[in-house]
């Protein structure tokens, strides 16, 4: 198993500081550092959490052939977005609550978001989950985040992260 950190470490006590520190760095080189760190990984299962939802969407569509399938906690996004296609044949699974701030922002953006990811998956020949959990966290599964932290909802996602990897493993 392989953790990409594209933040170097740091971390925050809100998003806002977040997303400014993503912003500094770049998505262009969190997308290259994340490319680098996987590139001795094969066969994978990418999975990632918020922002980096994203990057595994990335990875994946650059490194089609060994990817087995991606996960994306906190919501994904249209492939057009990343300026990449989606592996044929590889499954994609999306999990959000349904109150989650970040994603209902991604819905306003793009009311049929998770639509257009969906038709991306699909018609690369991959399969699609759209998972919704009840509460609002957005990164509901980590317990530093009391505010976010869905303690039922993050054993179910492990649970099904843990039976995605093993069906497409």
């Amino acid at each position: 198993m392989i953790t990409v950190d594209h933040l170097d470490g740091a971390t925050f006590e809100d998003y806002p500081t977040a997303a400014a520190r993503s912003a500094e760095i770049g998505f262009a080189a969190q997308q290259s550092h994340a490319l680098t760190a996987t590139e001795g990984c094969a066969p994978f299962v990418a999975i990632g959490f918020s922002n980096g939802a994203g990057l595994a969407q990335w990875v994946a569509a650059q490194r089609p052939t060994d990817a087995r399938g991606v996960a994306m906690v906190g919501g994904g996004i249209p492939m057009r977005h990343l300026g990449a296609t989606w592996p044929p044949g590889v499954p994609g699974q999306v999990h959000v609550t349904a109150g989650d701030p970040f994603h209902e922002e991604d819905r306003e953006l793009d009311p049929m978001v998770d639509e257009h990811l969906q038709g991306d998956v699909e018609q690369a020949g991959g399969t699609f989950a759209y998972v919704e959990y009840q509460g609002a966290g957005h990164v509901f599964n980590d317990p530093t985040l009391p505010a976010e932290y869905q303690p039922e909802e993050a054993r179910i996602l492990t649970r099904r992260l843990l039976e995605f990897v093993a069906d497409v493993g």
